[in-house]
């Protein structure tokens, strides 16, 4: 793995790129601000400074044990990045607590063992579109335990109510969920989601098919903090599970209906019970 001690090069190689310990942001859509001590690869297609095979990562580890004192790393379309890559970053850089693996789509539950191992103090994790990530994925996560707040498994088609259970049931502390089409997620999941993490904030299972009223019912009974819900497409919501969730969540601040079969009946009770709520919704007859 390469890394700058002095200032970053104004300029690189085609394809290139590297993580420095010097550099002070990056932004990231769905996250805080960036820390100080920030890293970003973000749009990168071909990763040359991150190994991508044992042998490889020797030659490119001059660091021999030595720490980068970064704590935030984005590396979104890192496509080239894999397990073993993955595996040098953590163990080069424990202190991390927020790092964004989006559609780095070679990485598998592997990598994350070796991330657990080495950077326990992970606070947000992303891991969208990473088709390889499963259950045992998860599992592995859920060993972050308290100390994970944000969590990003969209569109990881692999994932189960299997893997969202361990992750509720360790990860109690957790206030950002985006499960968006994570079709093997069903109202069990969402069961052991609302019960286990009570502080839970934002919410997106949209284009979770298998997600119906009865899942809805859950987070209204127990997730009183919600501010945030989206249910984007969610097939088998209907006007019902919505007026339970605005009876109890009365601070939610933003509801996500688009292409859902709810009536205007429907959304009208979440306007009166939710004033300050935002709908998105696709009935033009509701304004």
């Amino acid at each position: 793995m390469g890394a700058n001690n002095g200032k970053q090069s104004g300029s690189e190689g085609k394809g290139s790129s590297s993580i420095s310990s010097d550099l002070s942001s990056s932004t990231d859509q769905t996250s805080t601000k960036a820390p100080k001590n920030a890293a970003t690869s973000e749009g990168c297609s071909k990763v040359t400074c991150i190994s991508l095979t044992r042998d490889v990562s020797v030659k490119l580890s001059p660091l021999h044990g030595q720490q980068i004192s970064i704590r935030f790393l984005d590396m979104t379309d890192c496509f080239a990045l894999e397990d073993e890559g993955l595996h040098t970053i953590a163990a080069h850089c424990t202190q991390l607590t927020h790092l964004y693996l989006r559609r780095c789509v070679r990485l598998t539950d592997e990598g994350l063992r070796f991330l657990v191992i080495y950077c326990p103090g992970v606070r947000e994790l992303s891991v969208s579109d990473c088709r390889f990530i499963s259950d045992f994925g998860l599992r592995e996560i859920a060993k972050l335990e308290g100390r994970l707040r944000y969590l990003s498994i969209a569109h990881c088609s692999r994932i189960t109510d299997v893997g969202v259970r361990y992750v509720a049931k360790y990860c109690s502390r957790l206030r950002y969920l985006n499960a968006r089409g994570c079709e093997g997620l069903t109202d069990h999941g969402i069961e052991h989601l609302a019960k286990s993490c009570l502080k839970l904030k934002s919410l997106d299972i949209g284009k979770c098919p298998l997600v119906s009223d009865a899942g809805l019912e859950q987070l209204a009974l127990n997730s009183f903090n919600l501010k945030r819900l989206s249910l984007k497409s969610c097939e088998s919501i209907t006007g019902r599970g919505l007026q339970v969730v605005a009876a109890n969540c009365f601070d939610l601040q933003l509801l996500n209906v688009q292409d859902c079969d709810v009536s205007l009946e429907a959304l009208r009770f979440v306007k009166r019970h939710c004033k300050r709520c935002i709908i998105e919704h696709t009935n033009p007859a509701f304004f």
